[in-house]
């Protein structure tokens, strides 16, 4: 299970910055992998960019500040990072962010919780050993419910399983004489089409498919 560690003092550039990433991240899409937000700040606490991840095999959050910041000319040595998740440290489709960061120059990294993912994990001790200073803790509580469906479906090793049911009053989905009939309204049939366009994947019973034919 995630840990809330490491809590310290935190200055109230850094606090804002945190803000800022937990909004930023909210741009992304809720899938497979976690919403992240990354804010870069200089020694005056003045934000520079802000990055996120925009989902699987997009560049990551910490990445994608690093990139705008070279495309704007800055300067991102001797700089502060503050990320809503621990900075990955393996290669999957993209590159480690813990490379990237040291790579930019960046010498502070504050990050809200740990990453529980195995192969992504150990981030915070990789920036320690290339002499970067990592502090965790900030925005611990408000990061884990922005994933937590992300971080639980971790910790149990399974898919987060949404169930989604139409019933009558009376706890019935469907007419006896196999009649087929509306239970639910059109707001809610709204309310379901946006949390299906959130998920990866629907599963439905075979007489759904040979009845209703869903596409």
């Amino acid at each position: 299970m995630t840990r809330f560690e490491n809590v310290t003092a935190f200055s109230a550039a850094e606090t804002a910055a945190m803000d800022a990433a937990l909004e930023a991240a909210l741009q992304g899409p809720r899938g497979a992998n976690p919403l992240v937000g990354a804010v870069v700040i200089d020694a005056a606490g003045h934000q520079l960019v802000t990055g996120y991840h925009r989902g699987a095999g997009t560049p990551h959050a910490e990445a994608d500040a690093i990139t705008q910041a070279e495309a704007a000319g800055l300067d991102l040595s001797g700089c502060t990072m503050v990320i809503t998740l621990e900075p990955c440290d393996h290669r999957g489709r993209t590159g480690p962010c813990t490379q990237a960061i040291i790579r930019a120059g960046i010498t502070d990294v504050v990050y809200a919780v740990d990453d529980p993912h195995d192969p992504a994990a150990g981030g915070a001790a990789t920036l320690r050993n290339a002499g970067v200073q990592v502090r965790s803790g900030l925005a611990a509580s408000e990061s884990f419910e922005l994933n937590r469906q992300w971080f639980l479906g971790v910790a149990a090793q399974r898919p987060f399983v949404t169930l989604h049911i139409a019933q009558t009053l009376d706890s019935r989905i469907a007419a006896e004489d196999g009649t087929s009939q509306w239970i639910s309204s059109p707001e809610s049939l709204a309310d379901n089409h946006g949390l299906r366009r959130r998920i990866d994947a629907i599963l439905v019973g075979t007489q759904t498919v040979l009845v209703d034919n869903p596409g």
